[in-house]
């Protein structure tokens, strides 16, 4: 009964010890730097749409659904039904992703960064970087 006893201390103790030492991150910054951000596309949207971060931060985008998109920075024009009538590529991101596949862009400096999908003219969105 003793040793018994004597195991069952260890065992909590062990425990007690391993949890001490572990980490949730519950107190971590959600806009530090060393964290990442995903943006997913979900019925022909990004979501989030927009998105603000510190700079430092790379932002992935995933496909989550079944068809093909693109991420492009840049500028454009929308007409009145909400869809782009022009589009100015801006270079600093421009890829065309297949389902299940991502991309991602460290942003080192603050501003606003707009982008879209240039294949379904209602996808677009923002990324803010703050200091």
């Amino acid at each position: 009964m003793n040793q018994r006893a004597a195991g069952l201390a260890l065992l909590f103790g062990a425990a007690i010890s391993f949890g001490a030492c572990s980490s949730d991150d519950a107190g971590a910054d959600p806009a530090s730097p060393s964290d990442g951000k995903t943006v997913t596309t979900k019925l022909l949207a990004f979501e989030p749409e927009e998105l603000t971060v510190k700079a430092g931060t790379t932002v992935t985008w995933t496909v989550s659904d079944s068809i093909g998109h693109t991420v492009t920075t840049g500028t454009f024009e929308l007409g009145g039904d909400g869809l782009r009538t022009s589009e100015n590529p801006d270079g600093t991101i421009d890829s065309q992703l297949a389902a299940g596949e991502d991309v991602s862009y460290t942003f080192t400096e603050p501003g606003t960064y707009t982008y879209y999908c240039s294949i379904h003219k209602g996808m677009s969105g923002v990324v803010e970087v703050t200091k």
